[in-house]
Protein backbone atom coordinates (compact mmCIF):
# COMPACT_ATOMS: atom_id res chain seq x y z
CA UNK A 1 0.00 0.00 0.00
CA UNK A 2 3.00 2.31 0.47
CA UNK A 3 3.23 3.29 -3.20
CA UNK A 4 -0.42 2.93 -4.20
CA UNK A 5 -1.98 6.23 -5.34
CA UNK A 6 -5.34 5.16 -3.92
CA UNK A 7 -3.81 4.57 -0.50
CA UNK A 8 -3.10 8.28 -0.04
CA UNK A 9 -6.75 9.09 -0.75
CA UNK A 10 -8.02 6.37 1.58
CA UNK A 11 -5.74 7.50 4.41
CA UNK A 12 -6.77 11.14 3.89
CA UNK A 13 -10.47 10.28 3.98
CA UNK A 14 -10.04 8.14 7.10
CA UNK A 15 -8.13 11.03 8.63
CA UNK A 16 -10.99 13.41 7.85
CA UNK A 17 -13.40 10.98 9.56
CA UNK A 18 -11.17 10.84 12.64
CA UNK A 19 -10.94 14.65 12.65
CA UNK A 20 -14.71 15.07 12.44
CA UNK A 21 -15.11 12.60 15.31
CA UNK A 22 -12.75 14.73 17.41
CA UNK A 23 -9.93 12.16 17.45
CA UNK A 24 -6.86 14.40 17.13
CA UNK A 25 -4.30 11.62 17.64
CA UNK A 26 -5.97 9.31 15.13
CA UNK A 27 -6.40 12.09 12.58
CA UNK A 28 -2.76 13.18 12.93
CA UNK A 29 -1.54 9.61 12.49
CA UNK A 30 -3.69 8.89 9.44
CA UNK A 31 -2.97 12.22 7.75
CA UNK A 32 0.79 11.89 8.32
CA UNK A 33 0.69 8.41 6.80
CA UNK A 34 -1.33 9.73 3.88
CA UNK A 35 1.11 12.58 3.28
CA UNK A 36 4.05 10.17 3.30
CA UNK A 37 2.33 7.93 0.74
CA UNK A 38 1.31 10.91 -1.42
CA UNK A 39 4.90 12.16 -1.45
CA UNK A 40 6.22 8.71 -2.43
CA UNK A 41 3.69 8.53 -5.25
CA UNK A 42 4.52 12.10 -6.30
CA UNK A 43 0.97 13.19 -7.13
CA UNK A 44 0.68 16.91 -6.31
CA UNK A 45 -3.11 16.70 -5.89
CA UNK A 46 -2.75 13.87 -3.37
CA UNK A 47 -0.03 15.81 -1.55
CA UNK A 48 -2.28 18.89 -1.36
CA UNK A 49 -5.21 16.82 -0.06
CA UNK A 50 -2.98 15.25 2.58
CA UNK A 51 -1.72 18.68 3.65
CA UNK A 52 -5.29 19.94 3.95
CA UNK A 53 -6.21 16.91 6.01
CA UNK A 54 -3.17 17.30 8.21
CA UNK A 55 -4.15 20.95 8.73
CA UNK A 56 -7.50 19.79 10.07
CA UNK A 57 -5.83 17.38 12.45
CA UNK A 58 -3.45 20.10 13.60
CA UNK A 59 -6.39 22.36 14.51
CA UNK A 60 -7.75 19.65 16.78
CA UNK A 61 -4.34 19.44 18.43
CA UNK A 62 -4.36 23.21 18.97
CA UNK A 63 -1.60 23.88 16.44
CA UNK A 64 -3.38 26.56 14.46
CA UNK A 65 -0.26 28.28 13.07
CA UNK A 66 0.92 24.94 11.65
CA UNK A 67 -2.54 24.35 10.22
CA UNK A 68 -2.49 27.76 8.53
CA UNK A 69 0.94 27.01 7.06
CA UNK A 70 -0.23 23.66 5.69
CA UNK A 71 -3.35 25.20 4.15
CA UNK A 72 -1.21 27.85 2.47
CA UNK A 73 1.24 25.28 1.11
CA UNK A 74 -1.60 23.12 -0.19
CA UNK A 75 -3.24 26.07 -1.95
CA UNK A 76 0.08 27.13 -3.50
CA UNK A 77 0.76 23.58 -4.68
CA UNK A 78 -2.70 23.28 -6.23
CA UNK A 79 -2.21 26.60 -8.01
CA UNK A 80 1.27 25.68 -9.26
CA UNK A 81 -0.01 22.54 -11.00
CA UNK A 82 -3.36 23.94 -12.14
CA UNK A 83 -5.37 21.65 -9.88
CA UNK A 84 -8.04 23.74 -8.16
CA UNK A 85 -9.77 22.47 -5.07
CA UNK A 86 -12.46 20.01 -6.22
CA UNK A 87 -16.03 20.77 -5.14
CA UNK A 88 -16.15 17.56 -3.08
CA UNK A 89 -13.21 18.70 -0.96
CA UNK A 90 -14.29 22.31 -0.44
CA UNK A 91 -16.40 21.58 2.62
CA UNK A 92 -13.46 20.06 4.48
CA UNK A 93 -11.11 22.92 3.58
CA UNK A 94 -13.72 25.57 4.42
CA UNK A 95 -14.40 23.94 7.81
CA UNK A 96 -10.69 23.76 8.62
CA UNK A 97 -10.05 27.31 7.39
CA UNK A 98 -12.88 28.62 9.57
CA UNK A 99 -11.40 26.93 12.65
CA UNK A 100 -7.97 28.39 11.89
CA UNK A 101 -9.38 31.89 11.39
CA UNK A 102 -11.42 31.67 14.57
CA UNK A 103 -8.35 30.65 16.55
CA UNK A 104 -5.88 33.10 15.01
CA UNK A 105 -7.86 36.25 14.31
CA UNK A 106 -8.45 38.62 17.18
CA UNK A 107 -12.00 39.00 18.38
CA UNK A 108 -13.56 41.61 16.14
CA UNK A 109 -16.64 42.09 18.26
CA UNK A 110 -16.94 45.77 19.17
CA UNK A 111 -17.01 46.55 22.87
CA UNK A 112 -20.47 47.10 24.33
CA UNK A 113 -21.70 50.67 24.29
CA UNK A 114 -22.97 52.38 27.42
Amino acid sequence: MSGDPGAALILAELGFVAEQRGDAAGALDLQRQGLAVARRVGDPRAIALAMEGLAGAQTLAGRHQEAARLLGEAAALRESVGAPLPPGERGDVERITARVKQALEPDRTPPPTR
